[in-house]
């Protein structure tokens, strides 16, 4: 994945970036009320066992390997990606929106309550949808999205991925199932945008 020889052109750039503007508010605005609706109707959220969390050590500092994982996944994303095609930049944010509002929809199907028994992981914003993991979900997005020809920094965006993982797993950002359903998530809406039709009307709008 990530080879961009068939690429389909988006129709227009203005109608392009309206899209993508169009859904990542959207999924903004579904994040938003979906976590207020976790917060009100199931404030008692059960905290469930981990067996992972039950093997591994909790290394609270871990957390911000999650921080340098993201900084450096998408840095290598930006320099070595989108800057040489600034056309497609629509192209390839439209996956991530996606991602985005499905996690949004799914977070509120099993609530569950936050991982960590810290309070915040990293920032003062509590976000209390669990599964998917959206920290996850971009990194693997990130590998996924990198094409197949730029070998180190594919590489590299795995090894960001690998450090994501540990960091949510030692620090009890996610629980294991959360990461899964992360990685899970990625995968269906790179591997539907490249080749599916379920996203074919915002295809056609953004470019692949």
């Amino acid at each position: 994945m990530g080879s961009t020889s068939d690429e389909a052109a988006p129709r227009s750039g203005l109608a392009a970036w309206g899209v993508v503007v169009g859904l990542g508010l959207l999924a903004a605005a579904a994040t938003v009320l979906g976590n207020q609706l976790i917060v009100s109707r199931f404030a008692d959220a059960a905290r469930p066992d981990d067996l992972l969390f039950e093997l591994l050590p909790y290394v609270g500092p871990a957390k911000w390997l999650t921080v340098v994982a993201l900084v450096i996944g998408f840095g290598l994303f930006v320099f070595g990606v989108l800057r040489r095609n600034l056309s497609r930049t629509p192209a390839v944010l439209a996956p991530f929106a996606l991602m985005y509002l499905l996690r949004a929809l799914i977070m509120v199907l099993t609530p569950l309550a936050p991982a960590q028994g810290e309070g915040p992981f990293v920032f003062e914003v509590q976000q209390y949808g669990m599964f998917p993991s959206g920290h996850v979900g971009v990194a693997v997005l990130l590998a996924m999205l990198t094409p197949a020809d730029r070998r180190w920094e594919r590489r590299t965006q795995w090894a960001m991925v690998a450090l994501m993982v540990a960091g949510m797993l030692l620090a009890r950002g996610h629980y294991s199932i959360d990461i899964v359903g992360g990685m899970l998530l990625s995968y269906f809406v790179v591997h539907v945008w490249q080749s599916g039709r379920l996203f074919a009307p915002i295809v056609a709008a953004t470019g692949r």
